[in-house]
């Protein structure tokens, strides 16, 4: 009974580490998608970055300088200068821990299958172990029962015996 309720107890810790294993894909998934939203953030910043300097170039291109021009363009100059800083920002450490994130929790997951694999193993030959114990228990039932049925076979012989010596 025990072997059994080791089984069971098994069983329930291999599901347990199959959600486990779930929950780490659902993490890899969602740094995954996190690390692609900063990408498309930073792959924003430099399209807008490239924008703001296009239309920097065309009113250059224009042909009007007074001041007021001159200021527009030196302000959107800057903010491309401001958005090219970010994105140079965004892309160093936020990218790095994010790859960093990812490859850790791919490990984590890795090993995670690993456990899950060697606890089936484990569980497989628990089973194939229980199966031996059940069939072994079948075979020392049915010895007990022809001993059982041999010795009241032999009994019944020697009451009967009995019985005849003492007439």
């Amino acid at each position: 009974m025990a072997k059994r309720e080791q089984v069971v107890a098994e069983e329930l810790k291999n599901q347990q580490l199959a959600q486990e294993g779930e929950k780490e894909v659902r993490s890899i998934a969602q740094a995954r998608a996190a690390y692609e939203q900063l990408m498309d953030g930073i792959r924003g910043y430099c399209q807008q970055a490239r924008e703001l300097r296009e239309q920097a170039e065309k009113l250059q291109r224009s042909g009007r300088t007074d001041f007021q021009i001159s200021e527009e363009i030196q302000q959107l100059l800057n903010r491309a200068e401001h958005l090219d800083a970010v994105a140079d920002q965004k892309d160093g450490l936020p990218r790095q821990q994010a790859l960093e994130l990812i490859d850790r929790l791919e490990q984590e997951a890795s090993d995670c299958k690993q456990l899950i694999r060697y606890n089936e193993a484990v569980q497989a030959r628990q089973e194939q172990e229980l199966e031996n114990a059940k069939a072994a228990a079948v075979k020392m039932i049915q010895d007990a029962e022809e001993r059982l049925a041999q010795t009241r076979h032999v009994l019944a012989e020697k009451v009967a015996q009995l019985a005849e010596l003492e007439s």
